[in-house]
């Protein structure tokens, strides 16, 4: 069937669940028509401009170049003015709109994967679209769509979790939103690229170890999400930094021709990775267009045309995808949706917020939840992120209106009008290193001599100052330290005995954010923060810091601030003392954690370990010894170990929450909202527990010899600790709930090529409250290959006041009851009887049918 009729027909049918269903339907992709390999398929209008443009033009038009209006996003086209042909912004998304001026800090897709709502996943979708084409954007680098396949994967907070059928639907849901407004979606990243370590090496590339996987498995999971914003109409897809099966992905002929367009039927253009172009040959692969340069695509791709080693209709066939996504968008004709004037911040604001309350999970609640009248009357906030709200972690996302970013200490204070207690517990801003540290004084190039680093506040150094110190810091005990560099106005960087420990408020794109740590300074600084160190008393360290101040290209110069702070480990001591102090003498501490920076971060960009950073362990461990009614809020991308979990009475993990986030956070504790999220991963009792972290098996995560292999299989997540029968901290799909939902009254039966699942879910409870109920299928008793126990395959959230119930019918796809025959090439739906499973959770089964 032509992509043309399934795009026909996806209108007709409407909506993201639609949409899906109809993936589910559509028999095996193999049998799917060719892509077209030539603009033969092209509009009239983009094969007229293709036969009117120079050949310079056509290369113009490949790759990117540097943007004469400084906006700050990703990547520029810089068009052809004669022809009509416009330029083209792109900017990073996946979580807003990330540029020079301010956009909606939206929570990461993790916090909206947790609501298992389509809709609202389309709702956050047109935010970032409505914003984007407002702030002068053309395509958004969105929605971010690998599955989180390992837990140690940095950037499992910018996607929708490890079951491949959410991930369809949220992403595919996000792609209608976005470009409803206008804005061209490109889902990223293609394929298989599920950890930041041995993923690409920039220095060394050819350190970069190839990543393999089999067939049935990118058929099965990694494949699905892609497909689904295929049919949703995805106008793009950026192509992944790493080897798969051996190509680098952004010039693999097999992923980008044969699976992307042959199969899943493509009709957009694919862009590189930031980086990720390694020759001119990538074009005729399927890669469209490099970014953010002409490394390849430039001079060296026009020398290609021009002496035939690069045919140029292979070049006409890259910018006729391009422009025929300016067509399909009206960019051609003036036919596009308009652009807002302004953006609606209270509109985006609303969206934020929804999206942080709804992707809240309450982890565990021994009745320490929602916060009674007595804990009110007598409550204390600890932690970094209880007086500062935590938006999300790192870049590639809108950092949210300052103005705006309530921290859920002071939406409590302001909600309930009481004075709550607060103790930091763990210092992230900690204070300038004394003169007493510097017994030489500190040298500044060029002369002068300075007894501490800190100029900031009134002492801030002039716009543009460029200054670098150096000296001999001597530490007065011995101990472990938090060391931090701490600046705005400039880039400022941290080196001890010739090793760069950490840097602050660099720019990118001509501006720059606080976004080094979790959040910034107390007083407003950008806080690039070291591993934590042990120093010894009485040592000389050749001390380094440098501050660049920002120069003319970047938006919104401002004097050069800059501080050398540290956290001692007499400081970090009395702080757990002072909050175990504080919890001794309150009704209830809420405790405050947080990961995502301040050594929870190796140096590939991945997490190390899933152990709360900077002490947090022993912080909550201390606090629940002094109170037994200790409550934890976790502002975590995933999961994290809890050795101190008995000893408190409720865990909620809100993630990472948006610039709303203190607001919601507030709501939730209260009860004025009711966490109703579901876990988008499963949660190890120890990282050896999770299927890729398994020590009998290094390859799966570490490599072997260049190599890693993901002989998992398609038995990762929950479907890994299904396999193995191993007991998870918390199951996939998993959250509680203020109030009770009660599960009854199964009906299974063939619908087409499918079931139809129907059941009760009642609220038992006195509280209105929101519940996921889910439906997984078992495998027949004899497949030709293993399946999962079981695999989800369809969801509904379900909103019911108190008493009430409601019929639910939710439809299961031929889709999901298949699997991917590598021999015929195709989706096979094996014969037998099924077992259907309606559940809270992946483990928590409420009723059990069946179905032939």
């Amino acid at each position: 069937m032509p992509a043309t009729t399934r795009r026909e027909l996806l209108k007709q049918l409407g909506g993201t669940a639609a949409a899906f269903a109809f993936v589910a339907a559509a028999g095996p992709l193999a049998t799917a028509a060719p892509a077209a390999a030539a603009p033969a398929q092209a509009t009239p209008r983009v094969r007229k401009l293709l036969a009117r443009l120079t050949l310079d033009e056509k290369i113009s038009l490949v790759h990117g170049a540097v943007d004469p209006r400084r906006l700050g996003q990703a990547g520029y086209l810089p068009g052809v003015s004669r022809l009509g042909i416009p330029e083209l912004r792109l900017t990073d998304g996946p979580a807003g709109v990330n540029v020079a001026k301010s956009a909606t800090g939206l929570p990461p897709v993790s916090t909206l994967g947790a609501a298992f709502n389509p809709e609202l996943a389309r709702a956050y979708g047109a935010v970032m679209g409505r914003e984007g084409r407002t702030l002068g954007q053309d395509v958004l680098l969105a929605p971010q769509i690998e599955l989180s396949r390992t837990p140690f994967f940095s950037r499992n907070k910018d996607q929708s979790g490890e079951d491949p059928y959410l991930n369809a639907l949220i992403g595919a849901a996000q792609v209608e939103g976005i470009q409803a407004q206008g804005m061209l979606a490109q889902a990223k990243h293609f394929l298989a690229n599920n950890q930041r370590l041995h993923e690409f090496d920039r220095e060394q590339p050819e350190n970069s170890y190839d990543f393999v996987v089999d067939e049935r498995t990118l058929h099965e999971l990694y494949l699905p999400a892609f497909e689904a914003v295929v049919r949703a109409g995805c106008a793009s897809v950026m192509s992944a930094y790493n080897h798969l099966n051996g190509p680098w992905n952004s010039e693999n002929h097999t992923v980008l021709t044969d699976i992307l367009r042959g199969e899943l039927g493509f009709e957009g253009f694919v862009t590189s990775d930031w980086g990720a172009t390694h020759s001119t040959a990538a074009l005729q692969a399927g890669l469209d267009m490099q970014m953010w340069d002409g490394s390849h695509f430039g001079a060296p791709l026009r020398k290609a045309v021009e002496d035939g080693s690069v045919p140029e209709a292979a070049l006409d066939t890259a910018v006729s995808r391009i422009l025929g996504q300016y067509d399909a968008f009206g960019m051609l004709d003036g036919s596009r949706v308009p652009a807002r004037r302004t953006i609606d911040v209270e509109a985006g604001a609303r969206v934020a917020r929804e999206v942080a309350v709804q992707g809240a999970v309450l982890l565990a609640n021994d009745g320490g939840l929602p916060l009674s009248r007595a804990a009110l009357r007598d409550l204390a906030l600890i932690g970094p992120t209880a007086g500062q709200v935590a938006v999300s972690v790192s870049g590639e996302r809108a950092y949210g209106f300052e103005d705006r970013m309530v921290s859920p200490l002071d939406a409590l204070r302001r909600t309930t009008g009481r004075k709550i207690a607060y103790e930091v517990g763990v210092d992230l801003t900690g204070t300038a290193v004394p003169a007493s540290a510097f017994p030489e004084g500190l040298v500044r190039e060029g002369g002068g001599t300075d007894r501490t680093i800190d100029f900031t506040g009134d002492k801030a150094l002039p716009i543009g100052a460029a200054v670098e110190w150096t000296g001999t810091f001597v530490p007065p005990t011995t101990g472990e330290y938090a060391l931090n560099i701490q600046g705005w106005g400039a880039a400022v960087s941290l080196s001890l005995d010739g090793a760069e420990l950490a840097t602050a408020s660099g720019v990118r794109d001509a501006f720059t954010r606080k976004w080094s740590s979790i959040v910034p300074t107390t007083d407003g600084l950008d806080n690039g923060r070291a591993a934590p160190m042990k120093l010894t008393a009485g040592r000389s360290y050749a001390l380094v810091v440098k501050a660049t101040g920002w120069d003319e290209t970047v938006v919104e110069r401002v004097p050069v601030q800059v501080r050398f702070a540290w956290v001692t480990p007499e400081r970090r001591a009395a702080r757990i003392a002072a909050a175990a102090g504080i919890a001794r003498r309150v009704h209830t501490p809420v405790v405050f954690a947080y990961n995502g920076e301040g050594g929870a971060l190796g140096g590939s960009g991945d997490l190390t370990t899933l152990a709360l950073p900077a002490h947090q362990d022993e912080l909550i461990a201390a606090v629940a010894a002094a109170n037994r009614r200790t409550v934890v809020v976790l502002n975590t991308g995933g999961p994290v170990t809890m050795p101190w979990r008995r000893a408190v009475r409720a865990v909620l993990h809100a993630g990472y929450v948006g610039q709303e986030g203190g607001w919601s956070t507030a709501d939730l504790l209260l009860g004025r909202a009711n966490p109703g999220g579901k876990s988008v991963v499963t949660w190890p009792k120890k990282e050896s527990d999770h299927p890729t972290l398994d020590p009998a098996h290094p390859e799966r995560y570490y490599g072997v010899e260049g190599t890693v292999t993901y002989s998992e299989g398609v038995f990762t997540g929950y479907r890994g600790f299904d396999k193995a029968g191993t007991a998870p901290l918390y199951p996939f799909g998993h959250g509680l709930s203020y109030t009770e939902f009660g599960y009854s009254g199964l009906s299974v039966r063939r619908a087409g090529t499918g079931y139809e699942v129907s059941f009760t879910v009642t609220n038992r409870g006195h509280r209105g409250g929101a519940e996921v109920p889910q439906v997984y299928v078992g495998p027949p008793r004899h497949a030709d290959v293993e399946l999962p126990l079981r695999t989800l395959a369809a969801f509904e959230r379900v909103e019911l006041g108190p008493g009430r119930s409601r019929r639910v019918t939710l439809r299961v796809g031929e889709r999901q009851l298949s699997y991917w025959d590598t021999g015929r090439g195709g989706w096979v739906r094996p014969e037998g009887r099924r077992a259907v499973y309606v559940g809270a959770s992946s483990r928590d089964i409420r009723l059990t049918g069946g179905a032939h």
